[in-house]
């Protein structure tokens, strides 16, 4: 999958790796996107090699990506879960990032 096959609606974009969901929303007015990945809890969580957050300042913030770095994430869940390409979720299925 590549960046042009992703479908964002009001920004948003959710893509279903079966046990994980990765979110991409992007930055208004900016070229830019923010990532989080869910469990199937609806919980963000945190896995290794996959770095969507950086401490800046002494707080947690997320880390801005370029489309080719959305595309390298897609790689890399493709890596994860052997899925190439995932499920998009429809708006009324959105996740929410609670942080």
């Amino acid at each position: 999958m590549i960046f042009k096959d992703l479908n964002f609606v009001n920004g948003k974009c959710q893509l279903d790796y079966n046990y994980y969901v990765l979110s991409f929303s992007q930055i208004e007015n900016e070229k830019v996107y923010e990532c989080a990945v869910f469990n199937r809890a609806k919980l963000p969580v945190d896995l290794p090699s996959v770095k969507t957050e950086k401490i800046k300042n002494n707080k947690w913030v997320k880390i801005h990506l370029t489309k080719v770095d959305v595309e390298d994430m897609l790689n890399k869940f493709w890596a994860i879960t052997g899925i190439k390409t995932p499920k998009q979720l429809d708006e009324s299925e959105f996740y929410k990032d609670i942080f």
